[in-house]
């Protein structure tokens, strides 16, 4: 997926290959080592969590707890 770097520093809703689900602002897109593209978030519980962007089949940004 293209685009990785516009949901920097946005609320968004995460869910991955291995149906687990996040919610936290992406903190940092790290595409320097590309196909590996790395997202960042700090998470609902204000932890620090780094996943691969293959990992995720569902990203959505969030407005308020809404998705958009």
């Amino acid at each position: 997926m293209d685009g990785w770097s516009n949901y920097l520093n946005k609320k968004v809703f995460i869910r991955t290959l291995r149906d687990r689900t996040y919610s936290g602002v992406v903190t940092q897109v790290d595409d320097k080592s590309i196909p590996l593209i790395f997202i960042t978030i700090i998470d609902k519980y204000k932890k620090r969590v780094t996943l691969s962007a293959s990992e995720i089949v569902e990203i959505k940004e969030e407005d308020n707890g809404k998705n958009i």
